[in-house]
């Protein structure tokens, strides 16, 4: 059994993606208190485990290597539980929805919060928005996504579409008129006994919160109009 440490903040967000892959693998993790991760953060980054900015960092306590940023991480982790196509071409498109979830929450969250959403910024980016969800959709329609599998872009897949519109339960009607068989995945991927366990756990942790601060409050505040 493997065992980790997953250095994040106590919400959902980046993190969510890594504890759904740690999940599903079956694979043991702890998570140090805020003020651990905050010394973690800062340490000089010749003595970080890993040099980087900011969580989340991955922590193989087994081996001692590290990887922080959280499309890496769980590549790291699909590699090593084989949960990636073997296919070079479909292994390609894996790291693109990757990648393309961690866009999703640059954008919901203005770049990790360095402004505020309005109402005018809601309404602008909106249509973008719907754009990410036919995204997915085009790609499970090309048989890009294939269905009836699991591995980590499915999980990638439904932790995003999953925790964000269950948080923010105002977008779940836009993702079932817009995508509605990226819905169906989604909701079929997290009903997974792993992985609706690790749901549970984050709901009972971390309660309505998705990003935390004020960037989410002012998610709410636009999102409920």
């Amino acid at each position: 059994m493997s065992d980790f440490t997953l250095y994040y903040w106590p919400v959902p967000f980046r993190g969510e993606f890594v504890r759904a892959v740690l999940a599903h693998c079956g694979a043991t993790v702890s998570e140090p208190a805020s003020d651990e991760v905050q010394d973690m953060m800062t340490l000089d980054p010749r003595a970080q485990p890993v040099p980087h900015m900011a969580p989340p960092m991955l922590l193989d306590n087994g081996s001692g290597q590290a990887v922080a940023q959280m499309p890496a991480i769980c590549l790291w982790l699909g590699e090593r539980f084989d949960l990636l196509p073997a296919e070079p071409y479909l292994k390609a498109v894996a790291v693109k929805i990757v990648n393309d979830t961690n866009d999703v929450l640059d954008e919901m969250t203005i770049n990790g919060g360095k402004a505020m959403w309005t109402s005018k910024s809601w309404s602008n980016y909106h249509p973008r928005l719907v754009r990410w969800m036919r995204i997915w959709e085009a790609a499970l329609k090309q048989d890009l996504l294939p269905e009836g599998q699991l591995g980590l872009p499915h999980i990638m897949t439904a932790t995003l579409w999953g925790a964000m519109t269950e948080r923010l339960s105002e977008l779940r009607p836009l993702l079932d008129a817009e995508a509605p068989r990226l819905a169906e995945l989604t909701d079929s991927v997290r009903s997974q006994p792993a992985l609706a366990a690790q749901a549970q756990e984050s709901r009972t942790r971390f309660g309505d919160t998705w990003c935390g601060g004020e960037i989410e409050k002012s998610l709410r505040q636009v999102i409920a109009g």
